[in-house]
Protein backbone atom coordinates (compact mmCIF):
# COMPACT_ATOMS: atom_id res chain seq x y z
CA UNK A 1 0.00 0.00 0.00
CA UNK A 2 1.34 3.62 -1.51
CA UNK A 3 1.36 6.60 0.95
CA UNK A 4 -1.67 7.87 2.39
CA UNK A 5 -0.93 11.63 0.75
CA UNK A 6 -0.14 9.84 -2.77
CA UNK A 7 -4.04 7.85 -2.28
CA UNK A 8 -5.79 10.98 -1.33
CA UNK A 9 -4.09 12.14 -4.59
CA UNK A 10 -5.03 10.04 -6.71
CA UNK A 11 -8.43 10.34 -5.97
CA UNK A 12 -8.44 13.99 -6.18
CA UNK A 13 -6.44 14.51 -9.36
CA UNK A 14 -8.93 11.86 -10.82
CA UNK A 15 -12.44 13.54 -9.22
CA UNK A 16 -14.80 14.05 -11.87
CA UNK A 17 -17.33 15.89 -9.69
CA UNK A 18 -17.23 18.51 -6.52
CA UNK A 19 -18.56 16.44 -3.64
CA UNK A 20 -17.98 16.34 0.02
CA UNK A 21 -14.67 13.87 -0.81
CA UNK A 22 -13.36 16.16 -3.05
CA UNK A 23 -13.31 18.82 -0.80
CA UNK A 24 -12.11 16.99 2.44
CA UNK A 25 -9.30 15.86 -0.06
CA UNK A 26 -8.28 19.73 -0.70
CA UNK A 27 -9.08 20.29 2.73
CA UNK A 28 -6.32 18.01 3.50
CA UNK A 29 -4.00 19.11 1.04
CA UNK A 30 -4.56 22.78 1.70
CA UNK A 31 -3.80 22.51 5.75
CA UNK A 32 -1.68 19.45 5.36
CA UNK A 33 1.14 19.95 7.90
CA UNK A 34 -1.52 22.00 10.39
CA UNK A 35 -3.81 18.35 10.13
CA UNK A 36 -1.01 16.64 12.72
CA UNK A 37 -2.06 18.74 15.20
CA UNK A 38 -5.51 19.39 14.51
CA UNK A 39 -8.13 17.17 16.66
CA UNK A 40 -11.37 15.75 14.90
CA UNK A 41 -13.79 18.59 15.91
CA UNK A 42 -11.15 21.15 15.08
CA UNK A 43 -11.02 19.26 11.92
CA UNK A 44 -14.81 19.05 11.09
CA UNK A 45 -15.38 22.84 12.35
CA UNK A 46 -12.65 24.44 10.64
CA UNK A 47 -13.55 22.27 7.35
CA UNK A 48 -17.53 22.73 7.15
CA UNK A 49 -18.39 19.30 7.35
CA UNK A 50 -20.51 16.96 8.96
CA UNK A 51 -19.14 13.84 11.15
CA UNK A 52 -21.11 11.21 8.71
CA UNK A 53 -19.21 12.81 5.62
CA UNK A 54 -15.60 12.78 7.26
CA UNK A 55 -16.29 9.35 8.55
CA UNK A 56 -17.88 7.97 5.45
CA UNK A 57 -14.55 9.36 3.56
CA UNK A 58 -12.15 7.76 6.21
CA UNK A 59 -13.78 4.50 5.93
CA UNK A 60 -13.49 4.31 2.52
CA UNK A 61 -9.48 4.65 3.35
CA UNK A 62 -9.79 1.88 5.52
CA UNK A 63 -9.61 3.82 8.89
CA UNK A 64 -12.45 3.18 11.03
CA UNK A 65 -11.07 6.77 13.29
CA UNK A 66 -10.02 10.02 12.86
CA UNK A 67 -6.64 9.78 15.14
CA UNK A 68 -5.93 6.75 13.41
CA UNK A 69 -5.99 8.28 9.98
CA UNK A 70 -4.17 11.16 11.19
CA UNK A 71 -1.28 8.87 12.64
CA UNK A 72 -1.05 7.35 9.60
CA UNK A 73 -0.79 10.74 7.69
CA UNK A 74 1.40 11.78 9.48
CA UNK A 75 3.89 8.54 9.99
CA UNK A 76 4.01 8.71 5.69
CA UNK A 77 4.82 12.19 6.43
CA UNK A 78 8.56 11.33 7.86
CA UNK A 79 8.43 8.49 5.70
CA UNK A 80 8.09 10.86 2.67
CA UNK A 81 10.67 13.33 4.04
CA UNK A 82 13.23 10.35 4.45
CA UNK A 83 12.53 8.98 1.17
CA UNK A 84 13.26 12.98 0.10
CA UNK A 85 16.58 12.58 2.14
CA UNK A 86 18.16 9.55 0.78
CA UNK A 87 16.86 9.89 -2.82
CA UNK A 88 18.05 13.85 -3.89
CA UNK A 89 21.16 14.15 -1.06
CA UNK A 90 24.49 14.72 -2.83
CA UNK A 91 22.48 14.99 -6.17
CA UNK A 92 23.48 18.12 -8.46
CA UNK A 93 21.39 20.23 -10.87
CA UNK A 94 24.64 19.66 -13.28
CA UNK A 95 23.94 15.69 -13.28
CA UNK A 96 20.39 16.14 -14.40
CA UNK A 97 20.97 18.80 -17.02
CA UNK A 98 24.01 16.83 -18.25
CA UNK A 99 21.76 13.73 -19.09
CA UNK A 100 18.99 15.77 -20.19
CA UNK A 101 18.40 17.13 -23.82
CA UNK A 102 17.73 20.58 -24.14
CA UNK A 103 16.42 23.47 -26.52
CA UNK A 104 17.54 26.04 -24.24
CA UNK A 105 21.16 27.11 -22.85
CA UNK A 106 21.70 25.22 -19.79
CA UNK A 107 22.83 27.96 -17.92
CA UNK A 108 19.86 29.54 -18.94
CA UNK A 109 17.73 26.59 -17.91
CA UNK A 110 19.12 26.35 -14.72
CA UNK A 111 18.61 29.86 -13.40
CA UNK A 112 15.12 29.14 -14.60
CA UNK A 113 14.62 26.22 -12.42
CA UNK A 114 16.04 28.41 -9.84
CA UNK A 115 13.35 31.67 -9.97
CA UNK A 116 10.31 28.81 -10.60
CA UNK A 117 11.70 27.90 -6.98
CA UNK A 118 11.61 30.66 -5.51
CA UNK A 119 7.87 30.95 -6.90
CA UNK A 120 7.11 27.50 -5.40
CA UNK A 121 8.53 29.29 -1.88
CA UNK A 122 6.25 32.00 -2.22
CA UNK A 123 3.34 30.46 -3.66
CA UNK A 124 0.13 29.89 -1.75
CA UNK A 125 -1.04 28.05 -4.29
CA UNK A 126 0.20 25.73 -7.29
CA UNK A 127 -2.19 24.86 -9.63
CA UNK A 128 -1.69 22.31 -12.59
CA UNK A 129 -3.37 22.21 -16.32
CA UNK A 130 -3.35 20.01 -18.99
CA UNK A 131 -3.87 16.40 -19.97
CA UNK A 132 -4.39 13.69 -17.31
CA UNK A 133 -1.57 11.80 -18.09
CA UNK A 134 1.02 14.58 -18.99
CA UNK A 135 -0.48 16.04 -15.61
CA UNK A 136 0.20 12.27 -13.60
CA UNK A 137 3.77 12.37 -14.16
CA UNK A 138 4.16 15.77 -12.22
CA UNK A 139 2.27 13.83 -9.52
CA UNK A 140 5.94 13.34 -7.62
CA UNK A 141 6.40 16.92 -7.58
CA UNK A 142 2.95 17.38 -6.55
CA UNK A 143 3.42 15.33 -3.53
CA UNK A 144 7.15 16.73 -2.73
CA UNK A 145 5.40 20.16 -2.86
CA UNK A 146 2.96 18.82 0.08
CA UNK A 147 5.29 17.58 2.32
CA UNK A 148 7.30 21.10 2.33
CA UNK A 149 3.57 22.87 2.46
CA UNK A 150 3.14 24.20 -0.70
CA UNK A 151 -0.72 23.19 -1.45
CA UNK A 152 -0.47 21.65 -5.04
CA UNK A 153 -3.72 20.85 -7.14
CA UNK A 154 -4.78 19.58 -10.32
CA UNK A 155 -7.55 22.05 -12.06
CA UNK A 156 -11.00 20.98 -12.57
CA UNK A 157 -13.15 22.57 -14.57
CA UNK A 158 -16.42 22.44 -12.30
CA UNK A 159 -14.60 23.82 -9.09
CA UNK A 160 -13.22 27.59 -10.91
CA UNK A 161 -10.45 29.22 -9.24
CA UNK A 162 -9.86 33.16 -9.07
CA UNK A 163 -6.18 33.52 -9.70
CA UNK A 164 -4.19 36.25 -7.52
CA UNK A 165 -0.39 37.23 -7.12
CA UNK A 166 0.04 34.49 -4.77
CA UNK A 167 -0.38 31.63 -7.16
CA UNK A 168 1.64 30.08 -9.13
CA UNK A 169 -0.34 28.23 -12.68
CA UNK A 170 1.52 25.16 -14.54
CA UNK A 171 0.70 24.33 -17.87
CA UNK A 172 1.88 21.43 -19.46
CA UNK A 173 1.02 21.29 -23.31
CA UNK A 174 3.61 19.60 -25.94
CA UNK A 175 1.26 21.82 -28.36
CA UNK A 176 -0.33 24.89 -25.88
CA UNK A 177 -3.54 23.20 -26.38
CA UNK A 178 -4.22 23.56 -22.67
CA UNK A 179 -2.97 27.27 -22.36
CA UNK A 180 -5.36 27.96 -25.15
CA UNK A 181 -8.32 26.55 -23.76
CA UNK A 182 -8.19 27.93 -20.27
CA UNK A 183 -8.24 31.20 -21.74
CA UNK A 184 -11.75 30.08 -22.82
CA UNK A 185 -12.69 29.43 -19.14
CA UNK A 186 -15.07 32.39 -17.74
CA UNK A 187 -13.63 34.30 -14.71
CA UNK A 188 -10.20 32.16 -15.27
CA UNK A 189 -8.09 34.82 -15.61
CA UNK A 190 -4.55 33.95 -14.78
CA UNK A 191 -2.44 37.09 -15.56
CA UNK A 192 -1.96 38.42 -11.53
CA UNK A 193 -0.66 35.09 -11.06
CA UNK A 194 3.09 33.60 -12.11
CA UNK A 195 2.96 31.08 -14.97
CA UNK A 196 5.07 28.51 -16.36
CA UNK A 197 4.50 27.06 -19.63
CA UNK A 198 6.16 23.29 -20.20
CA UNK A 199 5.94 22.85 -24.08
CA UNK A 200 7.30 21.63 -27.59
CA UNK A 201 5.81 24.69 -29.28
CA UNK A 202 7.86 26.91 -30.75
CA UNK A 203 5.86 29.83 -31.26
CA UNK A 204 5.24 30.12 -27.39
CA UNK A 205 9.01 30.86 -27.07
CA UNK A 206 8.26 34.38 -28.98
CA UNK A 207 4.74 35.14 -27.43
CA UNK A 208 4.09 38.70 -25.72
CA UNK A 209 3.49 37.22 -22.29
CA UNK A 210 3.27 39.23 -19.28
CA UNK A 211 6.51 39.61 -17.13
CA UNK A 212 4.87 37.14 -14.98
CA UNK A 213 5.46 34.04 -17.32
CA UNK A 214 8.33 31.99 -17.89
CA UNK A 215 8.11 29.54 -20.77
CA UNK A 216 10.31 26.35 -20.83
CA UNK A 217 10.32 24.82 -24.59
CA UNK A 218 11.78 21.28 -25.01
CA UNK A 219 12.79 19.29 -27.98
CA UNK A 220 10.47 17.35 -30.15
CA UNK A 221 7.66 18.25 -32.25
CA UNK A 222 4.96 16.79 -30.93
CA UNK A 223 6.02 14.03 -29.72
CA UNK A 224 4.35 12.11 -26.16
CA UNK A 225 6.70 10.75 -25.35
CA UNK A 226 9.43 12.50 -25.77
CA UNK A 227 7.37 15.07 -24.10
CA UNK A 228 6.52 12.61 -20.94
CA UNK A 229 10.01 12.21 -20.50
CA UNK A 230 10.95 15.69 -20.75
CA UNK A 231 8.42 17.02 -18.08
CA UNK A 232 9.71 14.21 -15.73
CA UNK A 233 13.46 15.63 -16.11
CA UNK A 234 11.97 19.03 -15.43
CA UNK A 235 9.90 18.23 -12.46
CA UNK A 236 13.10 15.95 -11.20
CA UNK A 237 15.19 19.30 -11.50
CA UNK A 238 12.76 21.66 -9.95
CA UNK A 239 12.64 19.08 -6.56
CA UNK A 240 16.32 18.90 -6.80
CA UNK A 241 16.57 22.63 -6.53
CA UNK A 242 14.03 22.85 -3.99
CA UNK A 243 15.17 20.91 -1.46
CA UNK A 244 18.63 22.40 -1.60
CA UNK A 245 17.18 25.87 -1.93
CA UNK A 246 15.11 26.07 0.80
CA UNK A 247 14.98 22.33 2.71
CA UNK A 248 18.67 21.41 3.52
Amino acid sequence: MGLLLSRILTYLNGAMQNDYYYKICNFIIFNYLDIFEMSEEEFLNKGTFRKEELYSFLLSFGFSTYEDFRFKLEADHQLRLNQIRVRLFGETPQKFLAKMDKAMDEEVLANTITSICEHFYKAKRIIIFGGLYPCSIAVELQTDMISFGRPFIHYHKYDPIQFNEDDVVIFVSATGRSLEEMKKYDNCSFEKAYSLLITQNRKYTQSCFNGNTTVIYVPGKFDSIDFNYQIMSICDLIRLRYFQQYYL
